[in-house]
């Protein structure tokens, strides 16, 4: 499979496909709809995309926290292809972006069945349990100086 991890505009036609794919991934299965995510928001944010064989296989979202920190939200791969470093490759060209933008940290709320993937990264759990969504989940967070490639 051919995985191309790319920026992508808010408002674009990739962006659309994006929230279409967080629906289906993160918040139908809650019973929630992305219809009532305040997405208008998102329009100062880093968005990144994973493309596998011409389709949205996987997105996720950067978020400025101060001039160091970014937040790295809405985190989704496609049930289709999950297992298939998708998640991983987009991660990486999430930092490396955050690098070039001079961040030195992301931060991020894992869901606590995805903490196990984001400790594989580096990512370091901060506090205690919590629950967002209606789910548990953890504060993680990753310094990335003595990251740059």
């Amino acid at each position: 499979m051919n995985v191309i991890v790319e920026r992508v505009e808010w408002g674009s036609p990739e962006y659309e496909q994006g929230l279409e794919l967080r629906d289906r991934v993160l918040r139908k299965p809650l019973g929630l709809s992305i219809q009532n995510d305040p997405t208008h928001v998102e329009n100062v944010d880093i968005h990144i995309r994973a493309v596998a064989d011409g389709h949205t296989a996987g997105v996720l979202l950067l978020r400025k926290l101060d001039d160091s920190r970014l937040q790295m939200k809405q985190v989704a791969v496609d049930a289709a292809v999950q297992g298939q470093s998708i998640g991983r490759k987009m991660v990486e060209f999430a930092e490396q972006t955050a690098l070039e933008l001079g961040f030195t940290a992301i931060l991020l709320h894992a869901r606590l069945t995805a903490v196990p993937f984001y400790e594989k990264l580096g990512y370091v759990k901060e506090g205690d349990l919590f629950t967002e969504v209606g789910i548990p989940h953890f504060h993680m967070i990753k310094d990335l100086r003595g990251q740059e490639k």
